[in-house]
């Protein structure tokens, strides 16, 4: 179900193909996700060398 078929009250089948609000709707997510791919990227990798950092300062044990 697209989200704006319970509101839009000029909805009709396929009209999201070619509605203006539906392509600002579709943009505005798009730019969303690719803010959130660039805040967990960049956290992960702070996050991960901090554990390597860690791992690394760790000594290890082997048992005999």
């Amino acid at each position: 179900m697209l989200p704006c078929q319970s509101s839009c009250p000029r909805y009709c089948e396929g009209c999201h193909k070619t509605c203006d609000s539906w392509k600002q709707f579709v943009r505005n997510n798009q730019a969303e996700n690719e803010k959130k791919k660039r805040y967990l990227a960049y956290h992960s990798e702070r996050c991960g060398t901090v554990i390597r950092q860690c791992a690394r300062l760790t000594p290890s044990y082997t048992y005999r």
